[in-house]
């Protein structure tokens, strides 16, 4: 009898069980990673709807919006959150969001810049919020891989359903 082949299987199946246990563990841990990551990211979610909803209770004004800056790495987004308080009669409700313009790092206003670079949402329309009723909306935010390094200025209007203007915030986001 050939030992030697024998002794090579061996070794073949062993490494081979090591392996898929190495594999399957590296796999779990890459799993946990991720779940550890949409728990942080959930609470951080939750941390701001309080956050802003604390601010509008402790406001009388119509439209509060937090964050007013963010840092956001290119081709990555984030969200803004749009408070609402309805003192009125209207109960609908338009988000607009719109581009002002850049700034370089020395504050200095950028013209290369373009709107293009951010992926905004320019409408929410509809958003029903009852007569004495205070509702927070997200209005996300995402910056394309072809931004620019810079600070972008961008302006939120909140409007009613006879196109009245209620409130207007800048929010600033920072691309690295």
């Amino acid at each position: 009898m050939n030992k030697k082949g024998i002794e090579l299987s061996i070794n073949f199946i062993v490494m081979l069980i090591i392996a898929i246990a190495v594999f399957g563990m590296g796999l779990m841990l890459f799993r946990q990673f991720f779940i550890q990551a949409e728990d942080i990211k959930q609470n951080l979610d939750e941390q701001t709807k309080a956050e802003l909803t604390q601010k509008m209770m402790s406001s009388s004004e119509q439209v509060i919006v937090y964050p007013t800056q963010l840092t956001i790495k290119k081709n990555s987004g984030d969200v803004v959150g749009v408070g609402i308080l309805n003192i009125g009669t209207n109960t609908d409700f338009d988000i607009y969001s719109s581009y002002i313009g850049c700034y370089d790092r020395e504050g200095q206003l950028n013209p290369s810049c373009q709107d293009t670079d951010l992926g905004l949402i320019a409408l929410r329309p509809d958003l029903n919020v009852d007569q004495n009723k205070r509702e927070i909306f997200d209005v996300p935010v995402r910056v394309k891989s072809s931004a620019l390094t810079a600070k972008y200025a961008i302006k939120v209007e909140v409007k009613d359903e006879l196109n009245a203007l209620i409130g207007t915030s800048i929010v600033y986001i920072t691309v690295p």
